[in-house]
């Protein structure tokens, strides 16, 4: 570069290549020496465009290897076999759209970027194929489970930017990127020919996408152009994962004895007590309660195996362990399905669950809720000591430095009170949603073309796209080769059986097992996890031909929740010595990395390939004896499994010599074989699988291949069998699907959000009476969706064990009133028929025990794995629609000038303007009269978290619009109208009760606010630090701003001067109503009972209080001194 010297007159001259490669990369000038350049370093596809499909792959598959490393053997890391490039084709070109390859095989390192690469390029025989008999795709989405996710994108991004050069091809690693307007489908802005697009994205993230309008109004016109393929798809249609809801949330509105009578039914199912119907005399619904007393009891027999619910811990990491933790310690209930996964720390499948087991988590590992404990200690009355707690100290109890478990522990009598407090302050704590909208996987099948692959074949049958539009009326074709099923009517021949079994295993066809009987752990359990883990050490060192004895433990029933790794440590190097394992591989519980800690030296390494090699230099060949593999039931996929196949293709034997399957109380046979297939050389590993309750025909010694094993064919058909069936949710959520197709909809909304409410205000019943007729209307309306349903019916009953299900024909007039039954029975509404309709409920319910679903699912423990955000999936709608958005603009000459003066800051005073629309009404009555308070927002207030997005609204921007002109005005006529509005609003009447009622409310759950009063009912509700003491001085209201608090119910400032619960002031009955109704703390709803029961005391302990602590009821321990003395 040189450059004249400078003039006036004169600019700086590039005289260099600069320029030109600026404008090169920029897109702004072409260049044919840096094209010759640069298009060596892609492969061009469209070259191949008349290749045959076949041919065409194997330039594909030789291309590929360009992608890889090479070994130390000087081979290239990974190299499509013949068997991939078949299972590609038939991937491609197969009929049914999923496919089957065992696990290990490489599908989603080799087969998956192969068929982006296939997508990208022009090759005219795959993308006719990939038309699935519908129109030429341009749109790829990628879907994979969310442990996948990372990895998928990596080998996306690795294998497909280099494609086609100068293509104008787009890869995108969020399916969010949807929301921009500049991210369009198919011809795009600028219109021309459709530019080609891949979208990588999880399961969950592509069903929450299909949720925003947005997003919705650019792929519906354009899915018969959008291919899905769909890694792992057994997941992606497991009948408890089906459904995501993306739901908002309120708090809950229970009474007083609601919450006492939710503890008294908990309280006697935990002690094996009937139900007393006399408690439940006087409640509105006592109904109710007698069926959730057996509802419980049904959860609490479910419970009792401890490797689902341990006694002293439900500890199932996610990416964080103080996330997790956090969960437990207030145990915020969301229904599971609201995000297809329950909130961490709370793993149950409704609202009522999570309810009841709060109560068992209490009552058998109270130190969870310390921290809960310490926070709310203070706020024990004095009158709840008296009844509950008197063998306590009553100043230590309230002042005291003992943990929760030390208390429990010194007082056991004490126990039940302590666990009767706590369990009313999480219930009152609970969320319940407030509205949602659901897409479940069946959606998509039904709205895209989707092909995909899987290395568990176990899938329901649902009708593809294709079938969908062609308007097709025969037999749905199965969605993936069936032929190696075997289900239990069919009574094959063992010989059979085994020809059928070794389709499914495929390479891996000389697999040795031996099941072992786990009985022995319902009793090691109760004494801890270490002795059970030392017991398999035992049982394993008894038959053990060699030494170690086994190198692996596959954790799959989630037995040990409290164990870390330096547990296993321990016991490792008590068991075995020093000598013998010298690194335990293991799962960071923090982050899901794969690690190595040594033994000998407690150092914890990751485990990468440097230190592999490290490995490999340091042993040899006597690896695999060194190393000590604990792997827990979350842990499908690490490291370690590229690691196992170089180790056996250089050393010639396995990584995993023998390995210990945990499954106890496992059924699923897909689940066992994928912990089994955690070792990528099954026909060279051993495997002992411990599985409870083996019948006694089935009990074999020593080990044999898994196909002649007894045990294995009744699993094999049970899993056959139960995934036919499904479960009641998949069959409703199917009904759903087609409802939303006739309805041209991707998502559904739930007009019964809190089914438990409902039925405890006697509602359920006219509810789903309206939306069974709904769906049974709309079905009805197109002949071809009821079609489909009473095809998926008919295909269902055919594999029944019941042989009168089994040779049902089911009529039109009989699949609606199935369809009708099976909406009630979801709501747990159905009442039985005693006929073969309850035959029909009961197939359907799938593995159910009883009509009552209440099933939960080891899917429930199975947690993400690297998860980087934590809000990833949150299921909060916190994307305002555009309707709902707020768009404020004025002119400042100098923002930085102004903000010197709190008097001339405009953009600060615009923002401080409160909003003459209530955001938040209720009304209490008192001594018959009738008290209404409104809460007012501050503009800032608007664009926080805390607001719902329905306040937004056109009356509200015309208020807006009208008042920014002017603030001080505006201000003005505030407080005109909000007085007025007011003395309207307050009436009285003839109910001498206390009773208060949240009338409605835009704000959300637990929100951080400044709270400041002008008069009784009249609040204003800004920012956390909105109102301090600076900016209170310039505002235009300030004379009026009497007292604020903040949503702890600290006092920040107070012009009143009273002390009084009936006088306008920081002890104001109305501030803790309002604190209860939007923050819930316990010093709100002790000033509330004070005030109907103890009036008199409250008030002589305000006249006592000096008020040097502070003022407010937040001092309330100080009040409690009084009330002691």
């Amino acid at each position: 570069m040189s450059h004249q010297p400078r003039s006036p007159s004169t600019d700086i001259s590039y005289l260099s290549p600069w320029k030109q490669a600026i404008l090169y990369v920029l897109g702004g000038a072409t260049n044919q020496h840096y094209d010759s350049i640069f298009a060596t370093q892609f492969f061009d596809l469209h070259q191949h465009k008349n290749l045959p499909l076949r041919d065409f792959i194997d330039v594909l598959c030789n291309n590929f290897t360009r992608y890889q490393r090479f070994t130390e053997d000087g081979q290239y890391q990974i190299i499509p076999t013949e068997k991939q490039k078949r299972f590609l084709e038939k991937i491609i070109c197969g009929k049914e759209c999923f496919h089957f390859s065992e696990v290990g095989s490489g599908k989603t390192k080799v087969i998956l970027p192969l068929l982006c690469q296939t997508f990208l390029s022009s090759n005219n025989e795959a993308h006719a194929y990939f038309a699935r008999n519908g129109k030429r795709k341009d749109t790829l989405v990628i879907l994979v489970p969310e442990h996948l996710v990372n990895d998928a994108r990596t080998q996306v991004f690795r294998h497909c930017l280099n494609i086609n050069f100068k293509e104008k091809y787009k890869v995108y690693d969020d399916i969010f990127a949807l929301l921009h307007k500049e991210v369009t489908l198919g011809h795009g802005l600028g219109g021309g020919s459709p530019k080609k697009q891949i979208f990588v994205t999880s399961f969950n993230q592509f069903k929450k996408a299909l949720t925003y309008e947005k997003i919705c109004r650019k792929m519906r016109p354009h899915r018969e152009q959008i291919l899905v393929i769909a890694d792992e798809v057994d997941d992606f249609l497991d009948r408890d994962k089906l459904v995501f809801n993306i739901c908002s949330n309120a708090a809950n509105a229970f009474n007083t004895q609601t919450l006492e009578l939710f503890h008294e039914v908990s309280k006697s199912v935990y002690n094996g007590l009937d139900h007393n119907p006399k408690l439940f005399a006087s409640s509105a619904n006592p109904e109710y309660w007698r069926d959730l007393h057996d509802k419980f009891v049904a959860i609490h027999q479910e419970i009792q195996d401890a490797s689902i619910f341990n006694e002293k811990s439900l500890r199932h990491c996610t990416s964080s362990i103080s996330h997790d933790i956090e969960g437990y310690k207030a145990l915020i209930a969301r229904p599971y399905e609201s995000v297809n996964r329950a909130m961490p720390g709370s793993y149950y499948s409704d609202v009522e669950r999570t309810i009841y087991l709060t109560f068992v988590i209490l009552s058998e590992d109270i130190s969870k809720y310390n921290e809960l404990f310490q926070g709310e200690r203070k706020f024990i009355t004095f009158e709840y000591w008296k009844q509950q707690l008197r063998e306590l100290d009553y100043d230590e109890l309230v002042y005291g430095h003992d943990g929760l478990s030390e208390i429990a522990e010194k007082h056991p009598n004490c126990a039940r009170g302590i666990i009767r407090f706590l369990y009313i302050i999480i219930l009152k704590r609970m969320e319940i949603r407030d509205g949602s909208r659901s897409v479940n996987s069946i959606d998509i099948m039904f709205n895209f073309d989707l092909i995909g692959f899987t290395g568990t074949p176990f899938l329901d049958n649902y009708p593809t796209a294709n079938y969908i539009r062609n308007q097709r009326v025969d037999d749905i074709p199965p969605v993936i080769d069936r032929s190696f099923y075997a289900y239990s009517n069919e009574e094959i021949s063992t010989e059979t059986f085994k020809k059928r079994f070794t389709v499914f295993q495929g390479t891996n066809s000389n697999v040795s097992i031996q099941f072992v009987s786990s009985n022995f752990m319902q009793d090691t359990l109760k004494v801890g996890e270490m002795e059970t883990l030392k017991a398999i050490f035992e049982k394993e060192e008894q038959s053990a031909q060699s030494t170690p004895p086994f190198n692996v433990v596959v954790d799959l029933c989630g037995v040990f929740k409290l164990t870390t790794i330096y547990d296993v440590k321990n016991l490792v190097l008590e068991y075995f010595g020093r000598d013998c394992f010298h690194y335990i591989y293991h799962i960071n519980q923090a982050d899901g990395s794969d690690r190595m800690l040594c033994i000998r030296t407690d150092n914890d390494v990751a485990f990468d390939e440097e230190f592999y090699k490290h490995l490999c230099r340091t042993y040899g060949a006597t690896l695999s004896s060194k190393i000590f593999f604990f792997v827990d039931n979350r842990n499908y996929i690490g490291k370690d499994v590229p690691y196992q196949l170089g180790y056996q293709r250089q050393f010639s034997r396995p990584l995993f010599t023998k390995s210990v399957v945990i499954a106890h109380d496992v059924s699923d046979f897909s689940k066992i074989w994928q912990a089994m297939g955690r070792s990528r050389t099954m026909n060279s590993t051993t495997f002992s699988i411990y599985k409870k309750d083996i019948p006694a025909e089935m009990a074999v010694e020593g080990t044999g291949e898994i196909k002649h094993h007894p045990l294995t064919r009744h699993l094999y058909t049970r899993n056959c069998d139960s995934k036919m069936a499904g479960n009641l949710s998949s069959i409703y959520q199917t009904i759903i699907a087609l409802y939303n197709l006739v309805e041209e909809s991707f998502y559904y909304r739930d007009e019964i959000v809190n089914t438990f409410i409902e039925k405890m205000d006697k509602t359920i019943g006219m509810k789903v009476e309206y939306v069974e007729n709904k769906i049974s209307k709309i079905i009805s309306r197109d002949p071809a969706s009821a079609r489909i349903l009473q095809h998926i019916l008919i295909d269902k009953f055919r594999r029944s064990p019941n042989k009168m299900v089994a040779q049902t024909e089911l009529s039109s007039n009989m699949t609606d009133l199935l369809s009708r039954q099976i909406v009630r029975q979801k709501f747990e509404q159905r009442i039985p028929t005693s006929d073969v309709y309850d035959d029909y409920i009961r197939f359907l319910s799938g593995e159910q025990v009883s009509l009552m679903e209440i099933s939960y699912t080891k899917q429930q423990q199975k947690q993400k794995q690297k998860q980087k955000a934590k809000s990833q999936d949150n299921d909060t709608m916190d994307v305002f629609d555009k309707r709902n958005q707020l768009l404020v603009t004025f002119k400042e000459d100098d923002y930085f000038k102004a903000t010197l003066r709190a008097d001339k800051d405009n953009t600060k005073k615009i923002l401080a303007l409160p909003l003459s629309i209530p955001i938040f009404k209720m009304f209490y009555i008192d001594e018959g009269e009738k008290k209404v308070i409104n809460i007012y927002p501050t503009l800032q207030f608007l664009y926080s978290h805390h607001i719902k997005p329905s306040y937004i609204d056109d009356g509200v921007r015309k208020l807006l619009k009208d008042a920014i002109n002017d603030t001080y005005q505006a201000s003005l006529d505030f407080l005109t109208t909000v007085t007025n509005e007011k003395e309207l609003e307050e009436n009285g009447l003839n109910n001498s009760e206390f009773h208060s009622e949240v009338l409605f409310s835009c704000i959300r759950q637990h929100p951080q606010y400044c709270l400041v009063g002008i008069e009784p009912g009249v609040f204003v509700i800004g920012m956390k630090d909105q109102f301090n003491i600076f900016d209170i001085a310039a505002h235009p209201l300030k004379n009026y701003f009497q007292y604020a608090t903040d949503e702890t119910g600290f006092i920040l400032f107070d012009n009143t001067r009273t002390k009084s619960v009936d006088e306008f002031g920081p002890y104001f009955l109305q501030n803790y109503l309002i604190l209860d109704a939007l923050s819930k703390p316990e010093v709100a709803q002790n000033v509330i009972t004070y005030y109907n029961k103890y009036k008199e005391i409250l008030g002589r302990c305000l006249n006592d209080y000096d008020e040097k602590q502070g003022k407010g009821f937040i001092c309330w321990r100080f009040f409690m001194n009084q009330a002691h003395d």
